[in-house]
């Protein structure tokens, strides 16, 4: 018997659709499944070709198209111990082909998702509000019309907060009060030198009275000396 034509056909029962009545498995497909190399599979779907359990439609660019008589027996050709038939174990239906992946995740949507307190302390730990952290990505979602689903909202979350700049703390400036120019220069007129005499009594009466109208701190310092 042969036994790698076997496991071909059975790789190529493996992908048959009740709802078109054919197959279309790749040669590499095939070659993993029947544990075989390409050019053996070759060989071997032309020799289940030849006693008339498949029917192949070559196709250029395509996956090929596999027929399979399941009515006949496969019997001494491939001394196998049971016939092939559409209800073998080898099966599949049109639903197990359109069913989704059993291992796919479902995707939770963000509007539905609150952060848990490990994902507020991740916040934190970056510098970050968690209730504005949740509350821009609320709003991010909602302008995007409240569609967003995600597969782990929490590493969303988390990612967010990365993209997010914390905010700055706020800087303590302490005051520090400018002397008055006025004050200033009013001390330096009201100053006596070292000859005993104050600058503002060696100017002329004009220009003692124009620094006065000037500079209210002098003309004040000079009135409360008066």
């Amino acid at each position: 018997g042969d036994a790698v034509a076997k496991l071909v056909l059975l790789a190529i029962c493996d992908r048959y659709n009740d709802e078109y009545g054919k197959a279309w498995p790749n040669i590499e497909w095939i070659s993993r499944a029947a544990d075989c190399s390409a050019r053996t599979v070759i060989r071997k779907i032309k020799k289940l070709e030849g006693i008339g359990l498949v029917s192949v439609s070559r196709r250029k660019n395509r996956v090929n198209e596999y027929e399979i008589a399941f009515e006949k027996a496969v019997g001494d050709n491939l001394s196998c111990d049971t016939a092939m038939s559409p209800y073998s174990d080898t099966h599949m239906s049109p639903e197990l082909y359109k069913q989704k992946p059993i291992n796919k995740r479902a995707k939770i949507k963000i509007s539905d998702w609150t952060p848990s307190e490990a994902d507020e302390a991740y916040a934190r730990s970056l510098g970050h509000d968690p209730a504005s952290i949740l509350e821009g990505i609320r709003l991010w979602d909602e302008a995007n019309g409240n569609v967003a689903a995600k597969v782990s909202p929490s590493a969303f979350y988390k990612q967010w907060c990365r993209r997010e700049k914390p905010p700055r703390a706020a800087s303590v400036s302490i005051a520090v009060q400018k002397p008055d120019k006025h004050e200033a220069n009013a001390k330096y007129q009201l100053t006596p030198g070292k000859d005993g005499v104050r600058p503002f009594d060696k100017l002329s009466a004009s220009l003692q009275q124009d620094m006065r109208h000037h500079n209210p701190a002098l003309d004040r310092a000079l009135r409360n000396a008066n």
